[in-house]
């Protein structure tokens, strides 16, 4: 198509100027025929007057050569007048006639001269005035003509310049157009997430305020979405399968899009809409019927894994005037996180008043994270192990509260996600490991009992290059011997990154910690890990003791697991026992020690410590 234009393009400027040239030509000549009809008239009227004074007897001589000299030029082209010879076979003719006709003036003219009569001379000189005349109208008609073929080259050269204007208008206007949808491609591009084709956070933001702007009286909403337990989706059936359904959610998301509306990718497998609606019920069944056709299109997953979509949902209607698109996406996370892993079996929230509260609080927690830490605001508390041989404390867990000015002691679930959300639970956790650092060195400095007490460890923290090291300098800074400290790393660490957890306990039983697997039967537990995994200690996690399943299936697999880890030299320690008959079982089956309400609930470090002293040594 562009050679083909260009082509034309070329052949239309070939045309423009070969046109134009002969125009040029044309005004030119027109303009010297003038310049004939003159002369011709002048040699029509000078014989005139020659013969008139002729036959007055007042000859002319320098007349006549005038005369002579114009028709002269005007046969030839050559001499001082400038007079041209046209292509015109008529005027030539009329031209060579009315020269003959002045020759035979001039030899009249010599008869009158010599005494002969001036009939003769007057008869000639009026046929010569006749022949002048018929070459001036051949000459007109001539120049007529010319002057026709001129308005017709125009008339070309104006139709040239007209369609030359026109394939150049057209091929640039198609040349900017295709660079338009060109640029507009590629600024479409680079606002699309390269996996689902769904705008880029920064782009849906900025669609979703102009649609709201353009449209004041619409009632909008804007709704966060998110798969709840998807990393395990990725662990379990792939990546490629993970990216699969993010596909596919989008795609359904997008395609079932309404005129002033907009769908958006966050990060991850999290996403953002911006719907119009009428009632909000319209809303909820909009998502669900989304998640329903995922769910047909997700066969590979049926009774393998149930995808769970949850979603917090902002109606603008129910937060005033307030329409920037930040704090709305903001509140609309923030409603989606009040159901994301609850027990309750709604998979989406408004956000409302309560929610509103709750956040402010969150946002509280989160602007004095950093200044509670600097003055000490977290407490330690201590649960203790009873060993169900001794029946005595052998051993404790530090877990931590905030005791929050203004707001008394708060429970981990108030602020612990929200450490993890914002990176700041590796600095809570050193926080709580120091902590039980200083009471130990400072209980034996002092010549008092002590246990080994165990720590949490977060994902973060895990992951941190330089974890064992800090731990280490830590504990020995303050001279806590081998053995006290235990580490407790959750199961989900270990089955997300095997290799790097055998390597990590590893360095931290060399230097001397010991290493406990906690939270063990629940997620994707394997037994298999325990025959690569040096680790001191198994917790049996509280949803063996509060499974609705069958009791006696349950107990079947606790004293497998049980016997396993005794085989392999592992302690075990059961969490959230609550019941004697529990307690029975678990030391029938050799589980080492419980750790649950049913002997004692976490409590501040001064009550164990005068729980400790009151029943002696522990036994070796």
């Amino acid at each position: 198509m562009k050679k083909f234009a260009k082509f034309w393009i070329l052949v239309l400027c070939i045309m423009l100027v070969v046109i134009s040239l002969s125009a040029v030509k044309l005004v030119s000549d027109i303009g010297n025929y003038g310049r004939l009809i003159n002369y011709v008239g002048i040699v029509r009227g000078a014989s005139q007057r020659e013969v008139k004074l002729e036959t007055n007897h007042m000859p002319s001589d320098e007349l006549i050569e005038y005369i002579d000299g114009i028709l002269a030029e005007l046969e030839t082209g050559k001499g001082r007048y400038g007079l041209v010879i046209p292509q015109d076979t008529a005027y030539r003719k009329y031209l060579s006639a009315l020269s003959g006709q002045w020759n035979i003036v001039k030899d009249e003219i010599g008869n009158v001269r010599n005494g002969g009569n001036t009939a003769a001379l007057i008869d000639e000189s009026e046929e010569l005035f006749q022949i002048a005349n018929d070459t001036v109208f051949a000459i007109e008609d001539y120049s007529g003509r010319q002057t026709a073929d001129l308005s017709g080259l125009i008339l070309v050269l104006t139709i040239a310049c007209i369609a030359a204007c026109t394939v150049v208008v057209v091929v640039y206007v198609k040349k900017m157009l295709a660079l338009k949808r060109k640029n507009e491609t590629l600024e479409n591009l680079a606002f699309r997430d390269e996996l689902t084709g769904a705008y880029i956070m920064e782009k849906f933001k900025q669609e979703a305020a102009g649609i709201m702007e353009r449209n004041p009286g619409e009632k909008f909403a804007v709704v966060y979405i998110d798969f709840e337990n998807f990393k395990y989706v990725n662990d379990v059936f792939g990546y490629e399968y993970g990216d699969d359904i993010l596909r596919s959610y989008a795609g359904l998301a997008m395609g079932g899009l309404r005129e002033n509306e907009v769908f958006g990718r966050n990060a991850a497998d999290q996403f953002a809409a911006l719907y119009r609606y009428g009632e909000k019920d319209d809303l909820i069944r909009r998502q669900e019927r989304i998640a329903h056709v995922l769910t047909e299109q997700t066969t590979a997953l049926k009774n393998k894994y149930m995808i769970t979509l949850v979603y917090g949902i902002c109606c603008v209607e129910d937060v005033g005037d307030m329409r920037d698109m930040a704090t709305l996406l903001d509140r609309a996370n923030f409603a989606q996180k009040t159901v994301k892993n609850s027990s309750g079996g709604r998979h989406y929230a408004f956000y409302n008043e309560s929610i509103r509260e709750k956040m402010i609080k969150e946002v509280t927690i989160k602007s004095r994270m950093q200044d509670a830490l600097q003055k000490n605001e977290f407490l330690v508390y201590l649960q203790p192990k009873v060993g169900l041989k001794s029946g005595r404390v052998e051993r404790a867990e530090a877990l931590v509260r905030w005791d929050m000015p203004g707001r008394g002691v708060l429970p981990p679930n108030a602020f612990i996600p929200i450490f993890e959300q914002h990176q700041m639970i590796g600095a809570l956790d050193q926080y709580v490991f120091e902590k039980i650092c200083i009471w130990l060195h400072d209980r034996i400095a002092a010549g008092l009992k002590v246990l080994p007490i165990s720590v949490n460890v977060s994902r973060i923290q895990f992951y941190n290059s330089d974890f064992v090291s800090t731990y280490a300098k830590i504990k020995d800074r303050y001279k806590i011997p081998d053995g006290l400290m235990e580490i407790e790393f959750t199961e989900s660490v270990a089955f997300e990154n095997q290799d790097y957890m055998i390597q990590n306990v590893e360095h931290m039983r060399r230097h001397g910690f010991l290493c406990s697997l906690d939270d063990f039967g629940t997620g994707y537990s394997s037994l298999g890990i325990l025959k690569d995994l040096s680790i001191d200690v198994l917790k049996l996690d509280a949803v063996f003791f509060r499974a609705k399943s069958e009791k006696s299936r349950t107990y079947t697999v606790l004293k497998g697991i049980i016997s396993i880890a005794r085989a392999l030299q592992i302690k075990t320690v059961a969490e959230g026992v609550e019941y004697k008959e529990q307690v029975d079982f678990l030391r029938k089956e050799g589980c080492d020690c419980v750790q649950g309400f049913y002997f004692y609930r976490p409590m501040p470090i001064a009550e164990f410590e005068a729980l400790i002293a009151g029943q002696g040594s522990p036994p070796q």
